[in-house]
């Protein structure tokens, strides 16, 4: 199953699955205080900026996906709507995990 899975998706969609799958478990760690040294600076730092740039790169995916969806048929279009709705998926899960550290920045208390 995970083969026929990583089949659908594909080397680069799988790759970006990963990355939104790591971006997503380090999303806790990134509600600590800032530093700009050590190991902290990649979690409060570089992991924050990466995680927008993913978002919309999986966006621009998902709309793709259905571009190509509305113009197939049969088993390309299945693959396509496979295809759409793990992304999707992938999306929602970086924004929830996400949202905390979104949230406290654009909205600062007091």
């Amino acid at each position: 199953m995970i083969k026929e899975f990583s089949q659908l998706l594909g080397p680069l969609r799988l790759a970006l699955a990963l990355v939104l799958g790591i971006l997503s478990a380090l999303a806790p760690l990134a509600l600590a205080p800032t530093s700009y040294e050590g190991w902290a600076f990649v979690t409060t730092v570089i992991v924050p900026a990466l995680a927008p740039i993913f978002f919309f790169v999986t966006l621009l995916d998902v709309l793709m996906s259905a571009v190509f969806m509305s113009s197939s048929t049969g088993e390309r279009r299945a693959k396509h709507r496979k295809v759409l709705i793990t992304q999707s998926a992938l999306v929602g899960l970086l924004t929830i995990a996400w949202l905390p550290l979104f949230w406290q920045v654009l909205n600062p208390a007091g």
